[in-house]
């Protein structure tokens, strides 16, 4: 209640010194002047309130309740799923939107809902002055105030973006390497600089002696010679030929570590490079390195050190059912699939299923020929477009009802920690209780049938997925003193993701583009990709094939072909275009408060 009582009169001072600075000069000093405090809480307003977490809301509750107390207005909970797309698409048909909403079922996205004169926009100006937590974030991370933006302007939004340093932060994918083998051809670890994991899954504490995690300093080199030896030196000692280096898999989120970051680029399509050679901003596929990256693939299949996946299955049952025979030394996996002991999972799979006594290391163990280290975060930005990722207002939502709303999410997100938790995860000692130190350990959650009914229902209705606040703090603080290690700590304590986030030269979205170029990005690539296609999946193919008789001379001719056959186009007309941005992750590696 303090914190509350507080707030209220910082708010009251500030109007105050507002309403002080307009007093006339030189005012006769016999004259007495009545001073009007404005309270910027006056005005009652009703306030309808959609989001995809208000289906077993019960009117009246506690959360509810002390808001409207708080901000004087009369919250309105709609009891609706708005994932429900059938739900929204009727509701939307009949023009019927609430105050506040996040519909992610909607059939519109945002932009078309606000053509169509359903939402509102939300001035840049009105987020600085009411919600000036979220315009700090902007701040430090800039590209943010490009996403969401209404067409034609620059300083008007189609509601409020999430922000989603979860997914921002963090690498999806990791390389693990059985540390037995590493041992058995003379490159073993001193493992007193290894961290152990911590397991919390009953039955499987006794991972933390086999599951360890360091930064790598093995050299490409290093790694070669690594493949040829898990080849051919019987690392598992059982006196067979039947071990291998690591398995090729094609590209994917899994793979970037591993196989295709080592030579500075990484499997999504929308990353761009600046190529060595032509100077010219391009994607992988005609990036200088990617030639070098398929060469390196095919002298590892040819010699045996890599083996490919048979096609029979998809991609991801056959990489667990051969990651789990323990036979290739060097693995690709999720980056804390084994903190829960999956048994599908490398290396869990291993583990569970053949050889309980094996022990492996995790991380960004290799360096590429050129020294690169390089893996891609789930998202490039802290930010998303369209209509999961921003929370939008009815078009009768006037100015003034507008403020109060952002005043409100102003108080609940960014006041303090105790007050985003309150309104997140519900109050601690009823909904939950700290399972350790306060904001340094994880929270133990009531079960709803042990709550009283004005207690229960998502605690999230008026917090959502506006905020997913950066987990680094208290990772590093739980891995550095309480032992719970895993890659994403470790990471975190060393500062590796923004070591080793790759860093494009550009990025393909509407937020780095602007809507116009976007748009002619996907007329133009659409129109160009049938010609260009063909010649990708060929030049592909030959090269892991055997085909390629000498890969310099021939990528020459596969990239005169490719600019040919519209590469060049989209070089000039958009890749180029000083209209698209670079891009530029601000400050989200740096920001790394724990809120909850």
């Amino acid at each position: 209640m303090k914190k509350i009582v507080s707030y209220l009169l910082v708010l009251t001072m500030l109007t105050v010194l507002i309403a002080c600075g307009d007093k006339i000069e030189n005012q006769p000093s016999d004259v007495t002047t009545t001073i009007h405090e404005e309270n910027p809480l006056e005005e009652f307003f009703e306030i309808t309130w959609l989001t995809s977490n208000n289906l077993d809301y019960q009117d009246g509750r506690w959360d509810e309740l002390e808001l409207e107390g708080l901000f004087n207005i009369d919250l309105q909970v709609w009891q609706m799923n708005s994932l429900d797309k059938e739900a929204m698409t009727t509701m939307l048909a009949a023009g019927t939107i609430a105050d506040y909403n996040y519909i992610p079922g909607s059939p519109r996205e945002p932009d078309v809902l606000y053509k169509d004169g359903l939402i509102r926009s939300v001035p840049l100006e009105m987020i600085k002055n009411y919600i000036p937590g979220m315009y700090g974030l902007l701040e430090s991370m800039p590209i943010g105030f490009k996403y969401n933006v209404v067409d034609g302007t620059t300083d008007e939004y189609l509601g409020i973006t999430h922000i989603g340093f979860g997914s921002a932060q963090y690498f999806y994918d990791a390389t693990a390497v059985n540390l037995d083998w590493l041992e058995s051809v003379g490159y073993g670890l001193d493992e007193s600089e290894l961290k152990p994991v911590k397991i919390l899954v009953p039955g499987y504490e006794n991972w933390s002696k086999q599951i360890f995690f360091t930064d790598g300093s093995f050299t490409f080199e290093d790694m070669n010679y690594i493949l040829k030896a898990f080849t051919e030196d019987d690392p598992d000692e059982n006196g067979e030929d039947d071990t291998f280096g690591m398995l090729y898999i094609n590209e994917v989120q899994e793979t970037n570590m591993t196989q295709e970051g080592l030579f500075g680029f990484v499997y999504h399509p929308s990353y761009l490079y600046k190529d060595p050679v032509t100077g010219n901003v391009v994607p992988k596929t005609a990036y200088t390195p990617y030639k070098d990256y398929l060469q390196w693939i095919f002298e590892s299949l040819s010699k045996g050190y890599m083996q490919g996946l048979p096609g029979e299955q998809s991609w991801s049952t056959e990489w667990k059912a051969l990651t789990q025979t323990n036979k290739m030394g060097i693995m690709q996996i999720h980056r804390d699939a084994y903190l829960t002991a999956d048994s599908s999972m490398p290396p869990s799979n291993v583990l569970r299923n053949t050889d309980p006594n094996a022990r492996f290391v995790i991380g960004p163990m290799f360096s590429g020929p050129e020294g690169k280290k390089v893996d891609m975060t789930y998202t490039p930005d802290a930010f998303s477009i369209g209509k999961w990722a921003v929370d939008m207002f009815g078009i009768q939502v006037s100015d003034q009802k507008l403020e109060r709303i952002l005043r409100m999410l102003q108080y609940i997100i960014y006041t303090d920690e105790d007050t985003f938790l309150r309104y997140h995860i519900g109050i601690e000692g009823i909904h939950w209780k700290w399972s350790g130190e306060p904001y340094m350990s994880t929270q133990l959650k009531t079960p709803q049938s042990e709550l009283e009914e004005k207690y229960r229902g998502n605690t999230m209705v008026f917090t959502g997925w506006l905020m997913v606040w950066p987990l680094a703090e208290i990772q590093a603080y739980n891995a550095v003193n309480n032992g719970y290690w895993s890659l994403p700590a470790y990471m975190y304590v060393n500062n590796l993701y923004e070591k080793y986030a790759v860093v494009p030269e550009k990025f393909l979205s509407r937020a780095y583009m602007g809507a116009e170029l976007h748009d002619k990005y996907i007329a133009l690539n659409t129109e160009l990709s049938p010609q260009m296609n063909p010649i990708i999946s060929d030049f592909k193919k030959r090269a892991l094939n055997g085909e390629i008789a000498n890969f310099n001379t021939e990528w020459v001719q596969y990239i005169e072909q490719l600019y040919a056959a519209g590469m060049q186009k989209l070089i000039d007309e958009i890749f180029n275009n000083p209209n698209f941005e670079k891009y530029d992750a601000g400050d989200k590696f740096k920001l790394r408060k724990s809120i909850y």
